[in-house]
C-alpha cells in the first residue's frame, strides 16, 4: 500500500518549498499518497481555521507529515507536531555536498548528525514573573547564597531535564549510532552539556547518556562542554559522528553545523519518537523573500529524503539524495544563496531530472 503523507507548507516560503518538493515526489513515481489540506497562512487569508480539526485528524492517520515553515500563523500546528505528538528526538544532519559554498577552506568529508532532545529544556518557553518564583520558593538559594526575592522585578525561565526524557533519547542515540556504524561510520557518540556549571540538570543528562553508552560496548563515546563543542565543530568537524545534547544546545549547535556545510537553506531535519513523525527544513519562514521564487528548497527536499528513509523507502531516499548531490556537483541550476541564478522551481526541476 502507498504510504500516506500530509504536506503542510505553513507560512512564508513554506508553501513554495512544499509545492516543489511534493511535485518531485509525485513525478518521481514514489509510492506515496500526498495530501495537502488547507491550513496555515493560506487558510487565514480565506477566513478559515489555521489548523482545523479535520487537518489534525489527517495528521494522526498519516504515516508521516511534511512541514514547511512556521512564521507565527502556524505556531499551533508546530506545537501539535512537536509536543502534541511527543516527538522527542530532533535529528539534524550536517553533510557536505560537493559544489556547495561553505565558509570553511576545506569542508569535504563533513558528515555528522546532531540528536537534540526536542520536548524539554527551556522549550516551550516555560517563563514568568520572577516575583512568582520568589513566592513559590522563598527559601531557595543559589550557590552564592542569593534568594530569588533579592533580584527585584524580572523574569525567569525554567529548564526541565527529566530522567525519562534523557533515558529515551540516550537509548535512541545508541540505536541510531549503531545503524550508522553498519554504513561505515565510526559508531561514536559525543555527549554535549554544560555540566561543569549546571551540575544537577546537565549532570543528570551526562550521567544517563554515559551509562547508556557504557551498556553498548560496540560504540565509543566522549563528552565535551557546549562552549568547547562549538569550537570543535568549526576546528574539527570531521571528528564527529553522532552528537547527543539537550534542547537549547542542540538548537544552537545544529544551526552552526548547518553553516559549515552551506547554510540553513541546505539543513533538513526529522522529528520523531512520538505518535507520528514529521520532517521539516531548519530555516524559518523568511517572509522577506516569500513569493519571489528565491528560496533554496534543498532543506525541504532533503527533509523529504529523511522521511523516505524513515518509511523504509531506502532506494527512493538514496535516489533523491544522489539527485541533489548531482545538481550541486554540476553547478548549473543553483539558487542565489549558492551563487547561482536558478529559481526555486528551476532547482527542483533539475533535481527531478537527476532522479534515476
Amino acid at each position: 500500500m502507498k504510504k500516506r503523507v500530509v504536506a503542510l507548507g505553513g507560512d512564508g516560503v513554506g508553501p513554495e518549498i512544499m509545492e516543489v518538493t511534493s511535485e518531485i515526489l509525485r513525478k518521481a513515481s514514489f509510492d506515496l499518497e500526498i495530501l495537502e489540506p488547507l491550513h496555515g497562512e493560506a487558510a487565514q487569508k480565506l477566513g478559515k481555521e489555521v489548523f482545523a480539526e479535520e487537518v489534525k485528524n489527517l495528521c494522526l492517520q498519516a504515516d508521516a507529515i511534511l512541514f514547511g515553515a512556521q512564521g507565527g500563523i502556524s505556531r499551533a500546528i508546530l506545537d501539535f507536531l512537536r509536543w502534541g505528538l511527543d516527538n522527542f528526538v530532533n535529528i539534524r544532519p550536517a553533510k557536505y555536498y560537493l559544489g556547495v559554498e561553505s565558509p570553511l577552506k576545506d569542508p569535504h568529508g563533513i558528515d555528522f548528525v546532531i540528536l537534540r532532545e526536542n520536548t524539554e529544556g527551556e522549550y516551550p518557553a516555560r517563563e514568568g514573573e520572577l516575583s512568582l518564583l520568589a513566592q513559590a520558593l522563598p527559601e531557595f538559594k543559589d550557590r552564592l547564597e542569593k534568594k530569588f526575592s533579592e533580584f527585584g522585578p524580572g523574569k525567569f525561565a525554567v529548564r526541565v531535564i527529566s530522567e525519562k526524557g534523557v533515558k529515551r533519547l540516550a537509548e535512541y542515540a545508541c540505536i541510531f549510532a549503531r545503524e550508522r556504524k553498519k554504513q561505515g561510520y565510526p559508531g561514536k557518540i559525543t555527549i554535549v552539556t554544560k555540566s561543569n556549571v549546571l551540575t544537577q540538570s546537565d549532570g543528570l543528562f551526562q550521567r544517563i547518556v554515559t551509562e547508556e553508552c557504557q551498556r553498548n560496548t560496540d560504540l565509543t563515546y566522549e563528552h565535551f562542554h557546549v562552549d568547547d563543542a562549538a569550537r570543535r565543530l568549526v576546528r574539527f568537524p570531521r571528528s564527529f559522528d553522532v552528537i547527543v545534547t539537550p534542547n537549547l544546545y542542540g538548537d544552537i549547535l545544529a544551526d552552526e553545523a548547518a553553516e559549515l556545510v552551506g547554510g540553513l537553506g541546505l539543513a533538513p531535519s526529522a522529528v520523531i519518537g512520538g505518535k507520528k513523525p514529521y520532517f521539516e527544513p531548519v530555516h524559518g519562514s523568511a517572509p522577506d523573500i516569500a513569493g519571489k521564487g528565491l528560496v533554496n528548497p534543498t532543506a525541504m527536499i532533503l527533509s523529504a529524503k529523511m522521511m523516505l528513509d524513515h518509511l523504509n523507502m531506502k532506494e527512493e531516499a538514496l535516489a533523491l539524495d544522489r539527485a541533489v548531490a548531482e545538481v550541486y556537483k554540476e553547478g548549473k541550476h543553483l539558487t542565489p544563496d549558492q551563487g547561482g541564478k536558478a529559481s526555486t522551481k528551476e532547482f527542483a526541476q533539475a533535481v527531478l531530472r537527476k532522479i534515476h
